[in-house]
């Protein structure tokens, strides 16, 4: 019979003596050496993300519940880790806790590398005896994160790749294409019509309109990179992004899935509702949930209301949402409940991305195409006319 071995029962028994011995020096050094790591790997291109975290979490987490030693647990998990700054930080962490600190401080000393979350969640899995368990939703909170933004990257790919194209095979019709034609009708002497002669005088400041197309692109591109961790930039790309059709839907049921599975986390570890609002305000990086969150936060704590009747006000929140966590409230299962709400909008999010993606490829196929015979049409309308001795 397998017996699970909590933080408490940390085997380190089979270190030597001179190991013990330099374990008060690591001590001394430990946060010197963690600062140092932490700032290499914050500037380093490949960060430990998400998807590192989710094999990390993943795997202590099933060695901790099979009986392995922290020791051990390490050093297996730091074998499969090709990166020397990643293996280096994660061997700190070893040598941190060996030499007598807790996990979640250990790990709290690279802040730059894993959240307040994170770090909150560890922490509470060692006071509550349910380590394993929390590593592995942790984990598992990755793994979603990883599916949910490509599922993002998915809906917004094919768009970008469309519209792209489309600009550049506009501009190489307008730049070469045009010019062309409009020095043969030139030779002719004719009168063009009308949708021919705006299309040249589009074409003959083609390069003004790309050049200036391209600078808008780079100025937006430039201020995404230096101001998306503001509030006025956050708060007015969300309400963007919540006034477009169908797309609107799916982002806020992608961080609606966050929520449910960050709440479920905490739930099932026993966190205060108002500790666990502010540890997933902290973590969604969605501006019109954190400020409900916040709201909400500060009603439970200083009012003393229910979080159904908080969340209520707060049109972010679907009412099929706060009914359900109503219900959880009377039958205190709110752990059964948010895992259920978590299935079912991953459920929803595949599906309507799917949709998504079969309503956006014919309609920018169609818009492209409206693009390219608009200037065909003007450019073959003279030839017609000529045809017929109309030119």
């Amino acid at each position: 019979m397998i017996r699970r071995k909590t933080v408490a029962s940390i085997d380190i028994s089979k270190y030597s003596t001179q190991h013990k011995a330099s374990s008060v020096s690591t001590q001394t050094e430990g946060k010197g050496i963690a600062e140092l790591l932490n700032k290499e790997i914050s500037l380093f291109e490949k960060k430990f993300g998400a998807k590192e975290k989710e094999a990390f979490y993943s795997e202590l987490g099933l060695l901790l519940s099979t009986g392995v030693d922290i020791k051990t647990a390490f050093e297996i998990i730091e074998e499969d880790i090709p990166d020397k700054k990643h293996r280096a930080m994660l061997e700190q962490i070893k040598n941190n806790i060996i030499g007598g600190k807790r996990i979640f401080e250990a790990v709290s000393a690279f802040s730059k590398v894993f959240s307040n979350y994170e770090c909150q969640s560890i922490k509470i899995g060692e006071e509550t005896g349910k380590l394993p368990e929390v590593l592995k939703e942790l984990g598992s909170f990755y793994q979603s994160s990883i599916k949910l933004r490509r599922q993002i990257v998915g809906v917004l790919t094919y768009p970008v790749v469309v519209i792209s194209m489309a600009i550049l095979i506009v501009y190489f019709m307008l730049s070469f294409v045009v010019p062309i034609f409009s020095d043969i009708f030139s030779q002719s002497g004719g009168q063009l019509p009308e949708l021919t002669q705006f299309l040249i005088r589009v074409s003959n400041k083609s390069g003004l309109i790309f050049y200036t197309l391209f600078a808008i692109i780079l100025g937006a591109g430039v201020l995404h990179k230096t101001q998306s961790k503001k509030d006025w930039y956050r708060n007015y790309t969300s309400a963007l992004f919540l006034k477009l059709p169908v797309v609107n839907k799916l982002i806020r049921k992608i961080y609606l899935t966050r929520f449910c599975q960050s709440m479920k986390l905490l739930s099932g570890a026993r966190v205060m509702v108002h500790e666990a609002l502010e540890l997933v305000g902290n973590m969604i990086d969605y501006y019109p949930m954190e400020q409900a969150l916040s709201e909400v936060k500060r009603e439970v704590v200083m009012e003393g209301k229910l979080l159904n009747e908080s969340l209520a006000k707060h049109s972010i929140f679907p009412k099929k949402l706060v009914a359900l966590i109503k219900l959880s409230e009377e039958v205190n299962e709110p752990e059964l409940i948010y895992e259920k709400l978590h299935s079912q909008y991953s459920a929803e999010i595949e599906h309507q991305q799917a949709v998504v993606g079969k309503l956006i490829e014919p309609v920018f196929i169609i818009l492209l195409g409206l693009f390219v015979g608009f200037i065909l049409v003007a450019m073959y309308l003279p030839m017609f006319e000529m045809s017929s001795g109309n030119f």
